[in-house]
């Protein structure tokens, strides 16, 4: 009993081994299939250094561009072709899912495209320096972020402390109204909370405050009423009359009414 006690390990140790290295063989496979997935994946496009033309005089052209949606066989834009010129309204206009949003994201320089191009000024969006045009958007995503502080540090450090609503040309649609102390209330961390649509307001008013010559708003009345739709409108028309070039993701016709150039963007599956 002793004898098979001590060789029963030695007799199985065989097996053993082939267990383990089937299981070493499974992981080296899949690791190289990894490999190769990352050497078949496009190379990044290298920032370029060039700096940002001027947008008060440069037009934006699109040509033909295509962004593959990440892990799906689809292309969201698809051989999108438009000119957004300076001093304009230029809606994106589309289902949803069509790539609007990655269009202004390739605009803003974050995601590079699958195919075709963007040129400011006749130069290419790739040979811009990013900081360099950044420093020329404003950019109000969806849900914008609220940093902790007063409603006046969040819409900018220009304001008075002392400045009322009824003051400011430009109010925030009704956020300091309903806030116990005004444009001095705390909010963020530790402060009031604010639903999605009062900080749509919010960073509006703060793109109003500091707008740079191109802005960028990501369906800007998504969350809001039928009354504070009027101020966004407010705000684009303010806008396009102090010479900013505006790109609007939108749907609802108030805002599709005021643009200048409505650009319909398709997706399309790739066979």
């Amino acid at each position: 009993g002793l004898s098979i006690i001590m060789l029963t390990p030695e007799v199985f140790k065989p097996l053993r081994e082939v267990g383990t290295q089937f299981h070493a063989s499974a992981d080296g496979v899949t690791a190289s299939s990894q490999i190769f997935d990352l050497l078949e994946e496009q190379k990044p496009v290298e920032p370029g250094h060039a700096p940002a033309p001027d947008l008060h005089h440069s037009p934006i052209v699109l040509t033909d561009l295509s962004v593959q949606a990440p892990g799906r066989m689809v292309l969201a834009p698809a051989h999108l072709s438009a000119t957004i010129e300076p001093g304009t309204v230029t809606v994106l206009r589309g289902l949803s899912g069509s790539g609007k949003s990655t269009t202004a994201s390739v605009l803003l320089g974050l995601v590079d495209p699958t195919s075709g191009s963007v040129t400011v000024g006749g130069t290419p969006l790739t040979d811009l320096d990013r900081a360099s045009w950044w420093k020329n958007i404003t950019w109000v995503p969806q849900r914008p972020v609220i940093l902790p502080g007063t409603v006046t540090d969040n819409v900018g450090s220009s304001l008075s402390p002392a400045l009322t609503e009824g003051q400011f040309h430009h109010r925030p649609a009704g956020v300091v109204a309903t806030l116990d102390q005004g444009w001095e209330t705390v909010i963020g961390h530790g402060g009031v909370g604010l639903s999605v649509g009062q900080r749509q307001r919010l960073a509006l008013t703060r793109a109003l405050v500091d707008a740079r010559p191109l802005v960028i708003l990501d369906e800007p009345s998504a969350h809001l009423d039928a009354m504070s739709e009027q101020y966004v409108s407010q705000a684009v028309a303010a806008l396009k009359e102090r010479g900013h070039t505006v790109v609007v993701i939108a749907h609802r016709a108030a805002i599709v009414q005021q643009a200048d150039c409505v650009i319909d963007v398709t997706a399309q599956a790739l066979t």
